[in-house]
């Protein structure tokens, strides 16, 4: 009897730490939704000038907010400003955000990857985060100019061309052509950082600036 009274007691702890574990899992889910709502709802647009014109993109902080918070950051120091696109593959993409302008700069920090699933590089004109392996990301992004689904999984998306005219534009990009400024635009724009305090804590004491700066 007193075998059976601790299998008993053992299973009723297991059960309860179960239960437990799923309600944890559910309020996780819940809270993942709230947040990616509260991203949804800033509605950003990234409107950067290059020496061959305007580009604006959508951004998705619903997506790949970290991801965005940081590149909003790094525009509203001035980062990208006055750097080149050091890539071109014709017909493929164009990459550029680098303050070495060869491939290998960086901030100074890193960026976790935040793929999604739904989004991917079905269609033209996206704009996402290069890389140097998993959870690389930093200030390098590159911009597609066709559907190139072998990317699909591998990189971080975080924003998207408004307009056909956005892709005209970038079809025109060459190496060497420059980034004048990225302004950001949007509805409460100024408090996406506010979400992020440890992170542009962070940011602001590892940040380093393009030496053309």
């Amino acid at each position: 009897m007193k075998k059976i009274a601790i299998l008993v007691s053992m299973l009723m702890i297991m059960m309860v730490s179960i239960a437990e574990a799923k309600g944890s899992k559910n309020y996780q889910k819940k809270e993942n939704k709230k947040f990616e709502k509260i991203m949804k709802d800033f509605q950003m647009e990234a409107v950067m000038k290059t020496t061959k014109g305007d580009i604006t993109f959508f951004l998705y902080p619903e997506a790949a907010p970290k991801n965005v918070a940081n590149f909003v950051f790094l525009a509203k120091n001035d980062f990208y400003n006055g750097l080149k696109f050091f890539r071109v593959v014709p017909n493929g993409l164009v990459q550029g955000g680098d303050p070495a302008e060869n491939g290998t700069g960086t901030t100074g920090y890193i960026i976790p990857d935040e793929k999604k699933k739904w989004l991917n590089f079905d269609v033209e004109g996206i704009l996402a985060m290069s890389n140097s392996g998993p959870d690389t990301n930093s200030s390098q992004f590159f911009i597609t100019m066709e559907a190139m689904k072998e990317l699909n999984g591998k990189y971080t998306i975080i924003g998207g061309i408004k307009s056909r005219e956005d892709l005209r534009v970038i079809r025109t990009l060459r190496e060497n052509d420059k980034i004048l400024s990225v302004d950001i635009k949007g509805k409460k724009v100024d408090n996406l950082l506010n979400y992020f305090p440890d992170e542009v804590s962070e940011w602001e004491s590892k940040l380093k600036k393009p030496s053309n700066q």
